[in-house]
């Protein structure tokens, strides 16, 4: 994720979204909703098991971690024409695109320092380090007319909501789909 999305929830020139930079079509093979209401590549939790699937039927497929991510960067099937049309069997065997090519080498940098971050001058006090803020799950079976007037009936706020729930793209939420339910993260109540 670091990788791909430097931990934004960005969105690409060429429409990938989230932590995991899916595309439409990737997200929803992956189980992921997307829609005019909800965009789940944006859900950390969601689209990281997504992410984490694609990542294994990957290694599933290729039986390398280079060819895993390369995959990752420029989809399991591209990888596996370019191996099948160079008679490839690594990474190593394959002339790739500019971008795969420095994805592998940018994965396996970003690796090694966070790996050993004072090796390269890296340090970061404890009093300079962000504090997790504590939150619960509310889980919603209907509806949400009004966000903000959902928020405030929580006891939080529309801002809270919007900043722990990327995923809600609209100021209301249809029901969830049948079996299903909402999960909102909220902070905490101050005791």
């Amino acid at each position: 994720s670091v990788a791909e999305s430097a931990l934004y929830q960005s969105q690409s020139s060429k429409g990938a979204v989230g932590l995991w930079q899916f595309m439409e079509g990737t997200a929803r093979s992956h189980g992921l909703r997307v829609d005019k209401f909800v965009d789940e590549r944006r859900n950390v939790e969601k689209s990281t098991y997504a992410a984490m699937k694609y990542l294994k039927n990957g290694y599933s497929a290729h039986k390398s971690w280079f060819l895993t991510f390369a995959g990752y960067n420029m989809g399991n099937a591209g990888i596996s024409r370019a191996l099948d049309y160079q008679f490839g069997e690594s990474f190593f065997d394959l002339y790739l695109n500019e971008e795969t090519s420095r994805y592998i080498f940018r994965i396996a940098v970003i690796k090694e320092i966070m790996s050993n971050p004072a090796k390269y001058g890296f340090s970061f006090p404890k009093d300079e380090q962000y504090k997790p803020v504590k939150t619960k799950i509310i889980t919603v079976d209907s509806s949400i007319s009004d966000v903000s007037n959902w928020a405030k009936a929580n006891k939080t706020s529309y801002k809270y909501v919007k900043l722990l729930n990327p995923w809600i793209l609209e100021r209301s939420l249809p029901a969830p789909k049948s079996g299903e339910k909402w999960e909102i993260e909220v902070p905490e109540e101050n005791k």
